[in-house]
């Protein structure tokens, strides 16, 4: 009968024998789900973190709000503070920031001067509850028009200014938008920075290209990309993430993800068809898990 000092021992040994290059592979980290505060049930809601405790998702993405009655929301230190001891005590990861609608005097923000004084703000809001991502949507009221030189320069020169703020507390301002990668790419080569990049969301980009008639391969964009993605939007409109015929194929696509070595956060956009947020979310989030996994290193 083998006791345990000599299992040990032969364990030891076998460690011992392996290859090098098997024993010293890095640990992979691990998947991270998060989810959208609005998805959840109401934008820059403090509560919403205990529930995404109790849903099982690992993060949540947190809106800075900007109330039309002028009041601070999470502009205010106290509250910055006290989302971030919420997330602490529940153990959740505020993922990112994401920019809510700054109100119809505020819009466009590639014309706005008022735009770039409230970005440089959410760059501190950021570091203050604990992230180093911010979502920002040019989508909308602010669609940058690539064929019009002003609205290209005017964003670019904004955003080089706030990517000095970003770089000051080690921050990226992930654009959420619906131009193309190749545009993507041009706007954050003007820029210049690495702290500005992109928050990918290739279901956006699928109904943008329904809309202009274009047939552009979705599943090239990642490749095209690659370090530039942020962070990553999934979702599937109205229905759960594996019910099939949606814009996206899923499979396929994390596939490029981890091809192009992402490995940051998947953030569920996703509503609850059955009526049921907590059961729809939970099936959502084993959904990611499966599909969007790491594999394991090559023995």
């Amino acid at each position: 009968m083998m006791t345990r000092r000599d299992f040990v021992k032969q364990a030891t040994l076998a460690a011992a024998a392996m290859p090098a290059i098997v024993r010293a592979q890095p640990a992979l980290p691990p998947l991270r789900v998060g989810m959208t505060d609005w998805n959840l049930g109401q934008r820059g809601d403090i509560t919403k973190i205990a529930l995404a405790r109790e849903i099982g998702l690992d993060g949540i993405q947190v809106s800075l709000q900007f109330p039309t009655d002028g009041s601070l929301a999470l502009r205010d230190p106290k509250t910055q503070a006290a989302f971030r001891r919420a997330a602490l005590e529940n153990g959740i990861q505020i993922c990112s920031l994401a920019i809510g609608s700054p109100g119809k005097s505020r819009l466009p923000l590639h014309t706005n001067p008022a735009a770039a004084i409230l970005l440089a703000e959410a760059v501190e809001v950021a570091r203050n509850v604990g992230t180093n991502n911010i979502l920002l949507p040019i989508l909308g009221d602010s669609h940058i028009d690539m064929a019009n030189p002003a609205q290209v320069d005017t964003f670019v020169a904004m955003m080089k200014e706030v990517a000095r703020y970003a770089e000051k507390f080690d921050v990226i301002v992930g654009i959420e938008d619906w131009i193309s990668a190749e545009d993507n790419i041009r706007l954050l080569d003007a820029i210049g920075s690495d702290h500005v990049a992109v928050y990918y969301d290739a279901h956006n980009i699928v109904a943008r290209d329904a809309r202009k008639g274009l047939a552009q391969d979705i599943y090239a964009e990642p490749g095209m990309l690659r370090q530039r993605i942020s962070q990553i939007h999934v979702k599937n409109a109205n229905m759960l993430l594996s019910t099939p015929g949606g814009r996206i194929d899923w499979p396929r696509m994390a596939q490029q993800f981890y091809d192009i070595g992402y490995r940051g956060w998947y953030v569920l956009e996703t509503n609850a068809p059955s009526g049921n947020l907590v059961a729809d979310t939970r099936a959502n989030i084993e959904y990611v898990r499966k599909t969007f996994r790491i594999p394991a290193p090559p023995a």
